[in-house]
């Protein structure tokens, strides 16, 4: 009698669907997404390190203080987080390049979040040239692919 028992629990069991996740609302669209998050996060890690070059010397460009690191980081939370949304349902190009290129932008989101947590210029640096290459990458794909005159996203 105990194992017909078993049995018939694990076919009721295998009959209730499973869930797959939480309920999720993408509420801003696609280009809003990249305006309001990206492109502005991204400009800001771009922006926090570098060197300029003059007739009246060498200007090294980093984060001065703590808050400015901070500043950073978030860009990068947001960057990384951003790269998740992307590929929620009613944003998603397709189901393949879109993720690898979203998935790409998440990894070097995080691995900025990283430089900056460590308070590491070149390596902001460093990661940041990974940043601009998964923009790019997804861009050339996605965006100047179907309008090739297009050189920025705004």
């Amino acid at each position: 009698m105990r194992p017909l028992l078993c049995t018939l629990a694990l076919t009721l069991t295998a009959c209730v669907p499973k869930p797959t996740g939480p309920p999720l609302l993408s509420v801003a669209t696609l280009g809003e997404v990249m305006h309001d998050l990206v492109i502005p996060s991204a400009e800001v890690v771009w922006d926090s390190v570098g060197t300029i070059y003059t007739a009246k010397g060498v200007q090294e460009i980093r984060p001065a203080n703590n808050e400015e690191w901070i500043r950073v980081e978030q860009s990068a939370t947001a960057l990384t987080e951003a790269a998740n949304l992307l590929m929620m349902d009613g944003r998603a190009k397709d189901t393949a390049r879109w993720y690898q290129r979203s998935i790409a932008l998440r990894e070097a989101g995080a691995a900025v979040h990283k430089a900056a947590k460590a308070r590491d210029p070149e390596a902001v640096f460093e990661t940041g040239g990974q940043l601009f290459e998964a923009c790019q990458g997804c861009h050339f794909e996605y965006r100047f692919a179907k309008d090739p005159s297009t050189i920025r996203t705004h």
